[in-house]
């Protein structure tokens, strides 16, 4: 009778019981979930560092172009389409006259109430939907000399 209540209760001791096995389930799934909550977060900011790298080329290459211009050409200054960013992509381009009013180029001269200053500030904006569907924008000035 001995023997038999020590291999009855030796059995009751081996293995999990479906409460454990339970908590260790929802340990492992609250684990996955941040696992793969971080892996789409590097994933969206990688996309995001992506877009503003090819805006921050975008807005460079403008302002190299700008800095070889004369004053009719500047004000006459129509930059390229930026298609790098998709479709929805805006560019604007903008200049100080000397009393401190922005000018948004092309513009005409004879619409100019002060002339620009020679050097000048001219200050590029990009904005584009992001592929998350945000609006986001970058900007850089430069001095320019005429």
């Amino acid at each position: 009778m001995t023997k038999t209540c020590k291999t009855h209760i030796a059995d009751r001791e081996e293995g999990m019981t479906l409460l454990e096995l339970m908590f260790a389930a929802g340990v492992v799934v609250i684990a996955l979930v941040f696992v793969f909550g971080s892996i789409f977060s590097m994933h969206q900011v990688g996309n995001l560092s992506e877009d503003r790298a090819t805006a921050t080329t975008e807005i460079a290459s403008v302002l190299e172009e700008v800095r070889g211009l004369n004053y009719s050409q500047l004000l006459a200054y129509n930059p390229p389409a930026p298609g790098a960013l998709g479709d929805n992509v805006a560019l604007e381009i903008k200049c100080f006259d000397t009393a401190g009013n922005e000018v948004i180029l092309p513009t005409d001269e004879d619409s100019l109430t002060d002339p620009l200053p020679n050097p000048c500030e001219v200050q590029v904006t990009i904005q584009w939907l992001d592929r998350a569907g945000r609006t986001t924008s970058a900007s850089s000035s430069a001095i320019v000399r005429r």
